[in-house]
């Protein structure tokens, strides 16, 4: 089978991609490995308000045409983040977002890529990639473009020697029912040793889970999160586990033919674990700069520039935070410490992916 392009992964970055490069003379065929597009969930499916996401990166533009969100597909809005230590101080900071129900957005996503010409085949693992060709459970795919949008373990990037984020924090995932205040809560400690708890409030439940450092694990993730739910008292189901990369981009993410996009490319705010933002607005960046390579004949090392002109600087800063804070958040002792230093404007400044201090 032959392509113009490949997408490996549908999710945020994978759909985003083929949304911006399908059509007009342009076949893309994008595979996934699940049987349904969404699901399982595996992440806290919040989505930061449009404001904070320029905020966050300043130099992005037209926004709107991404994040305009249908009603049908929120679950929940929340105007601010309770961080708290491990002795139950609050720290409240004001931040605008909405919890989608993922699994829906990320049908949405994919649809969106199918109303603009793209293919979309489910339950379909890329296997290998060998001479430019992908071998796939469907098939052998020759393309003119690859892209890995294929997750932290990405085969496509192991396939063509691209580099993978060297940090992977295990993280859990479930749905919690009940009534939660409309705050996303954030709890930080020997609870998620390195990384942090949350619940992330819906209308009729809560995006629950927990991020771990591996490095200071002493028990199993599973065990620790077991506590968190029942120190809330919390009946959680649909629990699942996945890797979050935490290193910052990777170092290159073009090689000849193919790209990464995504949790593949590290495109992952390193304080929080947030990805949906950055893997859209790399997915536009990389699906346009596709079109634009197939069609007017410029070098696929232009995807790499222009998503870096955007993106590096504040994924810089927030990974500079992160490893502020593994140097002070491994205790509870030291935790508390450090967030009574930062207080709620450091900690503010840390999720919106800036320095801390402005010396550091």
């Amino acid at each position: 089978m032959e392509v113009d392009v490949l997408v490996v992964g549908a999710g945020p970055a994978g759909s985003t991609t083929a949304r911006f490069c399908a059509g007009k003379d342009i076949e893309v065929l994008m595979i996934d490995r699940r049987k349904e597009i969404g699901f399982p969930v595996q992440c806290g499916e919040f989505l930061p308000d449009v404001s904070e996401t320029y905020s966050m990166f300043p130099g992005t533009m037209d926004l709107e045409e991404l994040f305009t969100v249908d009603q049908s597909l929120v679950a929940g809005e929340s105007d601010s983040v309770d961080m708290l230590s491990p002795k139950g101080r609050m720290y409240r900071c004001d931040f605008k977002g909405r919890t989608l129900d993922r699994r829906a957005f990320d049908k949405h996503l994919a649809k969106l890529a199918v109303e603009a010409g793209a293919r979309l085949e489910t339950d379909t693992s890329l296997l290998s990639i060998k001479n430019g060709v992908a071998r796939t459970t469907l098939g052998d795919v020759k393309a003119k473009v690859i892209v890995g949008a294929d997750g932290p373990n990405s085969r496509t990037a192991r396939g063509v020697g691209l580099p993978r984020s060297e940090r992977r924090y295990p993280a859990i995932t479930c749905q919690a029912s009940g009534q939660f205040e409309p705050v996303v809560k954030m709890y930080f400690g020997s609870i998620a040793p390195g990384g942090y708890a949350w619940v992330i409030p819906k209308r009729h439940g809560a995006n629950v889970g927990a991020g771990f450092n591996p490095a200071l694990l002493k028990v199993p993730p599973s065990e620790l999160f077991a506590r968190f739910a029942a120190k809330l008292g919390l009946s959680v189901r649909d629990v699942t586990m996945g890797l979050v990369p935490l290193s910052g981009p990777v170092e290159r993410t073009v090689t000849g033919n193919t790209i990464l996009v995504g949790d593949a490319a590290g495109h992952v705010m390193a304080t929080n674990g947030g990805g949906i933002p950055i893997a859209m607005i790399a997915g536009r960046i990389a699906g346009q700069t596709i079109r634009q390579h197939i069609k007017g004949g410029i070098p696929m090392t232009e995807y790499e520039g222009r998503w870096r002109r955007l993106l590096q600087k504040p994924l810089a800063d927030s990974l500079r935070t992160r490893r502020f804070g593994d140097l002070f958040f491994t205790s509870d002792r030291r935790t508390e410490f450090a967030m009574s230093v930062l207080r709620k404007r450091g900690l503010s400044r840390a999720i919106r992916c800036r320095k801390v201090f402005y010396l550091f």
